[in-house]
C-alpha cells in the first residue's frame, strides 16, 4: 500500500512540473465567495475573471488525501495552478 501512495505522490509532483513547463507558473488559493487569490502578486480574482479546469488528481502522502490539480487562466493572461482536496467543476466565466 505504501508503494502505491508514493507512486501517486510522484505522479502528482511530475504533473505539476509538466504544467509549470507549459506556462502555468502562478499559484492560486480559493478564498471565500467564489474568489481566488494569486499568491505571487496577491491579486484577488472573481470567478467571472477566471477559466478553471480540473486537470488531474493524485494522492498526497503528506496529508493522506487526494488532491485535484486545476489550471487557472485569468482574463488578463496570467496562468497558474490551484491544488485542492475539493473538485471545482470546469468553471468558465459567464459573459
Amino acid at each position: 500500500m505504501k508503494n502505491i501512495k508514493k507512486r501517486l505522490s510522484d505522479a502528482l509532483t511530475s504533473r505539476v512540473i509538466d504544467l509549470h513547463d507549459q506556462g502555468y507558473t502562478d499559484d492560486f488559493l480559493s478564498i471565500k465567495d467564489e474568489r481566488f487569490l494569486c499568491l505571487q502578486n496577491s491579486e484577488d480574482f472573481s470567478l467571472a475573471d477566471l477559466n478553471i479546469k480540473v486537470i488531474d488528481e493524485g494522492f498526497d502522502q503528506l496529508s493522506n488525501t487526494y488532491k485535484y490539480i486545476h489550471t487557472i487562466e485569468t482574463t488578463n493572461g496570467e496562468k497558474g495552478l490551484l491544488i485542492t482536496d475539493v473538485v471545482f467543476a470546469d468553471l468558465e466565466p459567464v459573459n
